[in-house]
């Protein structure tokens, strides 16, 4: 089972050379907004160096100042509470929280290294993935990242074929690649995220078997065994066609990024024709949905 991408080439700088010559943030916090999908939306519009969530409370952080001073306009015109520090003069706060994060686990399988290697290494029959925090979205400590990695576990991925959209760190194509997939190919519109994402192929052993590619899903001609879209509904709903033509036939559609609000919407979108809801997962606002192609 093959697949084409007619894609632009991932040549792009380091961006951690800019971050070497630029060592000043600015911080924004917006309280109790944690499980917001609009709000974390938003904000990915003005360009954040990364998110954290702390308690019930959506902290984003950001390299350019301007940028994050327009994300807190653009939450005042809605009306949001939020708390801006721009400038701080501190060290990287991507590299601040590389040092305090510790490994955890997710599922059966999986245990993630969001910080420094571990040097104990993974607990005995979990599977290491290393994916250290940057801004490209999916390290595994947000709620839809760790429900998609839950329901990879439980997809029989041993020699399938797999199409990560919106790949962000790369994290679930290589958790597919890990778990058997002869073939992950991970896709975002992201150019950046794809470095980034290319960065931590390097870290696994299994990472020769992802491929990564810069592009919209309309632009990845073929057909994959499974279709794995960690976005938001409003990113979703849009591709809704171009996800369910992905999948070959008796293929499958794996969604996470959902709010409970956004469910209904959803499924109204992707339940069609042959398509049925075969699994769904739920942890805070967040939802999973699996979806199979009925022969």
């Amino acid at each position: 089972m093959g697949f084409e991408a007619r894609l632009d080439p991932v040549s792009i700088r380091n961006p951690n050379s800019e971050f070497r010559n630029r060592p000043r943030y600015s911080r924004l916090l917006v309280p109790k907004k944690s499980g917001d999908d609009a709000v974390l939306g938003l904000l990915y519009l003005h360009d954040p160096l990364g998110f954290e969530n702390a308690g019930n409370d959506l902290v984003a952080f950001f390299r350019d100042a301007d940028a994050a001073r327009r994300a807190a306009e653009a939450l005042r015109a809605r009306k949001v509470r939020h708390d801006l520090t721009p400038d701080i003069s501190e060290g990287d706060p991507v590299e601040a929280y590389r040092a305090a994060s510790q490994p955890f686990p997710v599922g059966r399988r999986f245990w993630i290294e969001p910080g420094e290697p571990s040097r104990a290494g993974a607990p005995e029959g979990r599977i290491s993935l290393r994916v250290p925090a940057s801004r490209a979205f999916g390290t595994g400590t947000h709620a839809s990242t760790r429900l998609a990695l839950l329901a990879l576990e439980d997809e029989a991925l041993e020699g399938r074929t797999v199409l990560d959209v919106g790949t962000g760190s790369g994290v679930l194509a290589l958790a597919a690649a890990a778990l058997g997939a002869r073939l992950a190919v991970g896709l975002d519109i992201d150019v950046e995220a794809v470095f980034v994402a290319r960065e931590n192929l390097a870290r696994h052993a299994f990472g020769d078997r992802v491929r990564l590619f810069a592009g919209p899903v309309a632009a990845c001609a073929g057909k994959f065994d499974l279709v794995v879209a960690n976005m938001l509904a409003g990113e979703i709903l849009p591709e809704a066609r171009r996800l369910l033509g992905g999948a070959a036939r008796r293929g499958r559609v794996l969604l996470s990024g959902v709010t409970r609000d956004r469910e209904q919407s959803v499924l109204e979108k992707m339940r069609t024709g042959r398509w049925k809801l075969d699994g769904r997962r739920t942890e805070d606002e967040w939802i999973s949905l699996c979806l199979a192609y009925a022969s």
